[in-house]
């Protein structure tokens, strides 16, 4: 890619001004962008550590509910499902909560008790066959309300539980089927991966004491602080909790969203540190930071990069179009002196004409007189010959301007370009063999078969490996190669002569121009081969290194193009 240094002074201004565009419509939106999401950021974050602890809590509350009500659904099922002989045997008892801990691993144990409030039949860890539940406050509120789940108390086992006690009638018979949570179970249900290490979920009921424990603010059935209860937000409540930051840290600000199950009168409480949530938020202000500068630096590189090779692409567009402009002109000039040369050949060839037949007249003259009697009799008959000579070279002259000037459709005939490369070296292999060259060839057999007029193809390929075997002189080396050149094909035809200066190849397809000896060439040659080929739809190319050589690149078409008369 060419540097900005290489520019001319008009393509330099063109960049200066392309790049400038490109920069400024880029880095304005982003810079835009950048201070904008700085600016405002702060406070969406905000509303969105608010939205999150409000969504958290939903969830976990939903969450928690489904399974209250499956637990109690479970227990009703099977207490209006199974008879009262069914339950108090403790083998099917057994059976039965067997089953219900395979879909559901959530119950401690399982008991029948009767109106007296003595444990009928009992399944699980503890010793509680014997107990008696007459006195407790569920036992006498379960004969009312028919369903109770209690809050946590401490009971016969003397740890903090809960339990779910469903009464049913069968006929004159009446029992209460009580089963005791798992508080595992229900801890495992409040636990997530919250945003920091200060956050955290529990229940309380009502009156502010614990069903739950919890990281900062007790173990159950110790008491939390409740907050107002009259300000809520669809049921959720944000407060913060300013006195559980003693026990975690100064630089944590405790956010808190309380919400009421629906199942039993408890409290959801879900707990979020904001500060450990708004370290995500002044990390992400650094990366939209260190994004703006890397954007910035990868704009500006960039447009550097991209205008640079914008403007290299338009100079080699420049360029290329300079190359059109001079094969027009070459073929305007071609088309010009065509004309002119066909015109100038028709006025000669009549003087011409005249002059064969008057030498060849005096020539019949002095073969009817005798040597004797006409002085300088044999001068005579050698300006006769020569001037014969001349006359002859004189016409090839302008049948070759004619040929020149010529205009016509060229033919369309199947050609295999290696056979018709063979023909033209087989014409010329006499020559290069009395001069000690050599002809190498180098063909690629897979090159399709072209569309073309063979008769005018071979002209050029003689003119220019003739043109070779001139430069080189003796003792040399003409290499010959064929290729595919997209749809069409390329015949490549390289020398080892003396090669030619730029003045001199800039020349060589003009009409007249020779670098050979006086009276040797004509200058038509490569410009015949040029107006041939072009009006084939090919194209020569011509590189030339002083001293080292010469390569013709001849390019041909799939087929050539129609002419119109």
């Amino acid at each position: 890619m060419q540097t900005q240094s290489q520019f001319v002074p008009g393509y330099r201004s063109l960049y200066w001004r392309l790049l400038a565009t490109f920069l400024l419509l880029s880095l304005i939106p982003l810079i835009a962008l950048g201070v904008f999401s700085l600016r405002h950021i702060d406070a969406m974050y905000n509303e969105k550590i608010s939205a999150s602890l409000e969504a958290v809590t939903s969830s976990k509350r939903r969450a928690l509910d489904t399974f209250l009500s499956e637990r109690i659904a479970q227990i009703r099922i099977m207490a209006f499902t199974h008879s009262y002989e069914e339950l108090v045997d403790v083998n099917r008892l057994s059976r039965l909560f067997s089953v219900m801990q395979q879909s559901s691993q959530s119950f401690v144990d399982i008991g029948i008790i009767g109106m007296d409030g003595q444990h009928v039949a009992y399944v699980g860890p503890f010793d509680l066959k014997n107990a008696n539940y007459a006195n407790t406050e569920w036992f006498n509120e379960v004969q009312h309300k028919g369903i109770v789940v209690t809050d946590v108390f401490l009971g016969f086992r003397k740890s903090p539980h809960f339990i779910i006690a469903v009464l049913r009638h069968e006929g004159e018979k009446s029992f209460i089927l009580r089963a005791t949570i798992d508080m595992a179970v229900l801890q495992t249900l409040l636990r997530r991966e919250y945003s920091g290490k200060h956050a955290e979920a529990f229940l309380v009921n009502r009156q502010g004491t614990l069903q739950t424990d919890s990281l900062f603010h007790g173990e159950m059935m110790q008491s939390f602080p409740l907050p107002d209860m009259s300000r809520t937000s669809q049921g959720i409540i944000l407060f913060p909790l300013q006195d559980a930051q003693k026990k975690t840290s100064e630089d944590s600000y405790l956010q808190a969203a309380l919400m009421p199950l629906s199942t039993m009168p408890w409290l959801l409480v879900v707990v979020d540190d904001a500060n450990e949530s708004l370290h995500s938020l002044h990390q992400l202000q650094i990366l939209i930071s260190i994004f703006m500068l890397g954007g910035t630096l990868a704009i500006v590189l960039g447009a550097v990069f991209c205008t640079r090779g914008l403007i290299g692409f338009l100079k080699s567009a420049d360029e290329e179009k300079k190359q059109i402009d001079a094969r027009m002109l070459q073929s305007s000039k071609m088309a010009a002196l065509g004309k002119m040369a066909a015109g100038v050949a028709h006025e000669v060839n009549n003087p011409l004409m005249l002059i064969q037949e008057n030498a060849g007249w005096i020539r019949d003259l002095l073969d009817e007189e005798k040597k004797e009697n006409i002085a300088n009799f044999d001068e005579i008959v050698k300006s006769c010959e020569k001037i014969e000579s001349h006359v002859k070279r004189a016409k090839g002259i302008t049948q070759r301007m004619l040929g020149f000037g010529r205009r016509m459709n060229p033919g369309r005939t199947e050609i295999l370009l290696n056979s018709l490369a063979d023909d033209a070296c087989e014409m010329l292999r006499a020559e290069a063999t009395q001069r000690n060259i050599v002809i190498e060839k180098d063909y690629d057999v897979s090159l399709p078969v072209i569309y073309s007029d063979p008769a005018q193809l071979e002209q050029v390929f003689i003119n220019i490996i003739d043109n070779a075997l001139d430069a080189i002189g003796r003792d040399g080396r003409i290499a010959i190669s064929t290729a595919r050149a997209g749809e069409g094909v390329s015949i490549i035809i390289t020398d080892n002569g003396p090669g030619m200066d730029e003045a001199t190849k800039a020349r060589i397809f003009d009409p007249f121009f020779t670098t050979k000896k006086v009276g040797e060439g004509t200058g038509l040659g490569l410009a015949i081969c040029f107006s041939i080929l072009e009006k084939l739809g090919g194209h020569v190319d011509v590189q030339s290194i002083l001293g080292e050589g010469t390569t013709f690149t001849i390019t041909l078409p799939h087929e050539p193009p129609v002419v119109s008369e």
